[in-house]
């Protein structure tokens, strides 16, 4: 039995309940609504429109006799407001009306007006208000919006991702929105997977699973999910009934699965992409694992781990057509399943009974092509924070692992199947379903499901475990939105529209950085069209004037940032809700300095810097160069044919220019220095100046040239994270002093490589004294082991 504790479940189904708790009306904490807000209502409300046109735009009224009447009413299109900021509000501007969803309030019959001369005061074209009659009223509104989603919230599928109940849909729900849902699955039945003629006998099963599935939505277009299952299976086996007419059960001799089989702890992980590629047309892809609990251990089971690949397709009739709320799904990928590595068949000389039933339970399959057609019907408030969404999917499934050997054996060779009076054996390899469900969703966003899976069509029993004739569906879901809406209480004069003819749509929402903090005075306008740019509020609202239905293209510029393009669909008589984020603009600190030779002319070199963020440049033929990164601590490489490479280290300040000054040398035709094998190779040996006849710590003229190979070949080996400089000496002086004399030595190498750009923590200085002789102390062969070697050591 794999066992994995079900503390996890328990804590994860706790934190679920009192969510969906604070849900209820009259709670103490009711969940935040996701951002942007949700489309308004097809009623569509008074637009936003901007201040009427200029009086020029209209001809002058014709001259009437005195007393001159009062002139016609003009149609009045209310300006949009600016959204208040915290603390208090500030007076509105003249006409204000917001654009949000929902019905207005009801106003009182316009009074009659005094009879008018008739004057030609044509409307502008743009606006074509058709029969529209507009009257003030002196009493005032408050326009409220509850932080409750409206509309039917996405949902998870059983395996996590947003989408129906087995597969998955192009669509990753709002940005910021956090779902979990808790899933169940139930099946009994008799006479399905052990069947006896002779007595005649059948199994009695019973199976209940269970999946507690999370997913996010991190940033636009991406979403993170997940599931951990469970079940539990009880399969008894050679049932029938004895002379008394009581059941008995007894199963068959060589009989090795147990009557019940526990499953706890699977992990379902994935992720999943979805963009929107036209009207009504959306796509994307899916990928994702799944790790199998071991059987005999509390961990998974490595090579039971199985991973799935989708692509998936949606088309929404709405946008075409606003009456029929129906959409249409479609996936099609492949499932690698590794889940017959979870038990060993073969060790344990199981029966073909037992292997069937234990593959059932437990869920193992082979690897198999998936495709899945569905439609739903997102039914949407059909009454006060209850709405509807019944659905239907459709399952083909095609086996591409080979038969089970031992079942496969006792069918077609001890004659299980197709011998006279035993039915035909069955090896066909495709599987087919279909799913019937439906989901209500109640309180604005806790949502009930109900469905069945009714099986078509099972596989051979060698190539995978039947699918269940029926099986019970059953969950409740919640969705919680992690950025909170902004609620507007704007006071709005109460109008009367009669047969308003709507041909224009809104495009509203905010303007983020990428950490997600608003930006105020941002500028959004519409690319390709005049005196369509509007502000950004201090929470980083915006909303655009009227704009005509299709594809539009909003461009967004504030200080400080790059500027941002995004396309988005308008639709007459609704508004498009949007959440725009900008990157920030890199500072303007760079990194510059000039390369030269030996002779002091400027080398034309590549010059690559890794520190906070990762930057390449060139060189100008004078070996200038200046490279903007951001400030901070910089490890600077130098490289140029014929020269050896060279590192540096280089602080940047912001605002400021950090200059450094590198030298090259000329790369020798014939190496001193060689790196093979995670080893250094001297063709030369490191020497010393001689002070008063004696050796000193000083390095010869000559050095810098062929330590200056050790300092290439470190900048062209990134691997090498540190090397130790030993310095050794013969046995011609005490050991004392060649003690001190070796650790001179090496300090004086390890300093150059250092100076020459090498990070000190890459060099360690050690002397060695005469303790590690390479040949004996005698004559002049002891020369040798005056030496300077460079050893790895990480």
């Amino acid at each position: 039995m794999r066992t994995i504790p079900g503390s996890l479940v328990s804590l994860l189904v706790l934190a679920l309940v009192p969510a969906a708790v604070s849900a209820q009306p009259g709670g103490t904490t009711p969940p935040p609504a996701p951002w942007p807000p949700p489309a308004a209502a097809p009623a569509y409300p008074a637009p936003t429109y901007p201040a009427p046109y200029p009086a020029s735009a209209y001809p002058a009224p014709a001259p009437a006799p005195a007393p001159a009447p009062a002139p016609a009413p003009i149609p009045v299109y209310p300006a949009p407001g600016p959204v208040p900021a915290p603390g208090p509000a500030p007076a509105p501007a003249p006409a204000l009306a917001p654009f949000e969803g929902g019905e207005p309030d009801a106003a009182p019959e316009p009074a009659t007006a005094p009879a008018a001369a008739p004057v030609p005061a044509p409307a502008p074209a743009a606006l074509e208000p058709d029969a529209t009659t507009v009257a003030p009223s002196p009493e005032t509104a408050i326009s409220e919006s509850d932080e409750r989603p409206r509309g039917f919230v996405p949902q998870l599928s059983l395996g996590g991702s947003v989408g129906l109940l087995h597969m998955g849909s192009a669509d990753v729900g709002n940005v910021g929105q956090l779902r979990v849902g808790l899933h169940g699955e139930y099946f009994t039945g008799s006479n399905f997977l052990v069947q006896s003629e002779s007595p005649p006998a059948s199994d009695r099963n019973r199976r209940l699973q269970g999946a507690l599935a999370f997913g996010v939505t991190p940033i636009e277009h991406l979403e993170i999910f997940g599931a951990v299952l469970g079940s539990a299976n009880e399969n008894r086996r050679l049932c029938s009934t004895d002379l008394s007419g009581q059941e008995v059960c007894v199963s068959e001799a060589n009989r090795t699965d147990p009557e019940l089989i526990k499953s706890f702890g699977d992990l379902l992980l994935g992720a999943k992409l979805a963009y929107g590629v036209g009207p009504g047309f959306s796509a994307g892809g899916e990928l994702g694992v799944r790790m199998m609990s071991s059987i005999n251990g509390i961990s998974f089971s490595p090579d039971s781990t199985s991973f799935w690949v989708n692509a998936l397709g949606a088309y929404d009739l709405k946008p075409a057509r606003e009456d029929v709320p129906l959409r249409f799904h479609m996936n099609l990928g492949y499932y690698v399943d590794n889940s017959r590595y979870l038990v060993d068949y073969d060790a344990n000389g199981t029966s073909a009974f037992s292997r069937y039933v234990s593959q059932f339970a437990y869920g193992i399959s082979g690897s198999r092509f998936r495709l899945a057609l569905a439609a739903d019907a997102p039914l949407h408030e059909l009454a006060e924070g209850f709405s509807l969404r019944p659905l239907v999917e459709y399952h083909f499934e095609y086996l591409t692992s080979s038969p089970d050997p031992e079942i496969d054996r006792q069918q077609h060779v001890v004659g299980l199947c197709g011998q006279p009076g035993n039915e035909a054996c069955k090896d066909n390899k495709d599987q087919h379903w279909v799913t019937l469900g439906v989901q209500g969703q109640v309180l604005h966003g806790l949502t009930l499901t109900v469905g069945v899976d009714v099986a078509l069509r099972s596989p051979g029993y060698a190539y995978g475990p039947a699918l269940a004739p029926w099986n019970l569906l059953f969950g409740l879901g919640y969705a919680l939105d992690l950025v909170p809406r902004i609620v507007r209480h704007v006071p709005v004069e109460k109008v009367v529209i009669k047969e308003a003819a709507i041909s224009e749509g809104l495009v509203a929402g905010r303007v983020v950085s990428a950490a997600g903090t608003p930006v105020e005075n941002a500028i959004v306008g519409v690319s390709g069209r005049q005196h369509s740019r509007v502000v950004t509020e201090a929470d980083g609202s915006f909303q655009s004037v009227p704009l005509a239905p299709g594809p539009v293209e909003l461009v967004v510029v504030a200080d400080g940032f790059e500027s941002a393009t995004m396309r988005t669909e308008v639709i007459a008589g609704q508004t498009a809700n949007i959440v725009l984020r900008l990157t920030p603009k890199p500072p303007a600190a760079r990194a510059s300095g000039r390369v030269s030779d030996d002779s002091g002319k400027g080398v034309v070199a590549t010059i690559k810097l890794a520190g906070p963020q990762i930057a390449e440049g060139k060189s100008d033929e004078s070996g200038n160069f200046a490279i903007p990164v951001a400030p901070g601590v910089y490890t600077l490489r130098v490289d140029a044919p014929g020269f050896l490479s060279k590192e540096s280290q280089v602080t940047v300040a912001d605002g400021r220019e950090g200059g450094v000054s590198i030298t090259l040398h000329t790369r020798p035709a014939v190496a001193g220095v060689s790196f093979k094998d995670g080893k250094f190779k001297l063709r030369q040996a490191v020497t010393f100046k001689r002070v008063r006849g004696k050796a000193g710590p000083e390095l010869t003229a000559g050095m810098p040239h062929l330590l200056d190979e050790v300092v290439d070949i470190l900048a062209n080996h990134p691997e090498i994270r540190r090397i130790r400089v030993e310095a050794h000496w013969d046995g011609g002086i005490a050991a004392s002093k060649a003690q001190a004399l070796t650790e001179a030595q090496a300090k004086a190498v390890a300093k150059y490589l250092v100076e020459q750009g090498i990070a000190p923590e890459r060099v360690v200085a050690e002397g060695m004294g005469a303790k590690k002789p390479i040949v004996p102390n005698l004559g002049k062969g002891k020369l040798k082991n005056r030496r300077v070697e460079f050893v790895v050591v990480e």
